[in-house]
This record gives structure tokens, sequence and C-alpha cells, in this order.
């Protein structure tokens, strides 16, 4: 699973910082609020809160990349982690399983027409020994940024409409697997592309291998 992720924007992280600095210029708060004009059909308008940092947990708004209109590239907008539950119980769905996510009345046709890519700079998981515990950060060697697979969709908060996310997990490989059976579905950099709006490519993505390393924090 993914329960924690995390959004640094130190000087070296150049991507993140574009990143965060183009939703900031383009969502400005309003209130408790960010009020956008661009929404994933390019119409209407919405309110989130203004983006986190930091460490992200679940209900957390935070950068994501959505498919840029024109067919290519990607525009980076703030929204929501997790999904809300059925029937107002209490807590969100964070996370779908990319094996049975096309399967699920919940997830399918998102799968299928709202993908978006999560950008990060690691996330976390935890090795329990007895009552301690040792937090591993896992991130891609080599490399700055992890970017994670999502699918979306817009949900209604009383006369309010808003995006909200989830994150893809998947077997864990045998860095992850010695500290979690699940893992976030990881995408290259050269991949967001076909991931956002390559259909055919969508099946290869999700398992595609993922070259991280565990680094204890």
């Amino acid at each position: 699973m993914c329960g924690r992720y995390t959004v640094f924007d130190e000087e070296s992280i150049i991507e993140m910082r574009r990143i965060i600095r183009e939703v900031e210029a383009n969502f400005t708060p309003d209130d408790s609020a960010v009020q956008g004009s661009f929404t994933p059909d390019g119409q209407a308008s919405f309110a989130v809160s203004p983006i986190q940092k930091g460490e992200i947990r679940p209900t957390d708004t935070v950068p994501v990349l959505f498919p840029g209109l024109e067919g290519w590239g990607y525009t980076p907008l703030p929204m929501r982690w997790g999904f809300p539950r059925p029937g107002d119980k209490q807590g969100v769905i964070f996370n779908a399983r990319s094996e049975t996510a096309h399967t699920l009345p919940m997830f399918r046709r998102c799968l299928a027409e709202r993908r978006i890519v999560v950008p990060s700079t690691g996330f976390y998981e935890w090795d329990h020994h007895g009552a301690s515990r040792t937090r591993y950060l896992f991130r891609p060697r080599g490399e700055t940024m992890l970017y994670m697979a999502g699918i979306f969709n817009l949900f209604c908060d009383g006369f309010t409409e808003y995006p909200a996310f989830v994150i893809l997990t998947r077997p864990a490989d045998e860095v992850v697997g010695r500290y979690h059976d699940r893992m976030p579905v990881v995408i290259a950099k050269d991949n967001l592309s076909d991931w956002l709006h390559n259909d055919r490519a969508t099946r290869r993505l999700l398992h595609a291998p993922a070259n991280l390393q565990a680094i204890s924090c």
C-alpha cells in the first residue's frame, strides 16, 4: 500500500519546484479554498484546499499531473488524495489494486479514461521490530523524483464539486517486499505521456519494473 509519501521542494529538486510553482501560479488561494477555472473537462470550476508539501497523508491536496487537453503533455493542478467512501462512511479510499481496478465499478471507468500521474520525492514504509519500528523512504536510484500512477474522479461536497485521486498499487518487488507486500505503481519519466494518453500502454506500464532504493530515516 501507499499511505504516506513526500513532496519535498529543496533547490536541488528542480522538477518538483517547477511543478509546485506552476500550480501555485495558476490556482490562487481565495479564503480557505483554491478556485480554478481548469477542470478535467476544461469547462467548470472547482474548489480545493491549498496544496500541501513535506510528508503527505490521505485527504491532503497535492500537485498531480493531468493529461494535456491537446492530446499530449500534461498540466499540473491541485487534487485531493482519497475517494470518499460510499454511504457517508468515515475515512477515504486512497489506494486501488492495479490487478482488480478494471473489474470494480468505483475504479473501472477511471482507469480507462481518467489517469493521472502523482509526482513525489519518495514514499514511506516501516520495518517493525517488536514494539519499535524503523521508517524507510523509497525513491528511484540516482533520481530525485518518483512518479506514481493514479486515477481520479469528481465528487460533490455539499454544493462544491472537487476532483480526488487514488494511487494504484501492485505486488511489492524484491526491494519493497522486505517491508510490505504492496507498493505503488511507478511510472518512469520517459513513460509519463504513454500513461496519460496511450490506452494501449496501460497494462504494460502497470507491470513495469521500478528501480528503487530504501533509505532509513
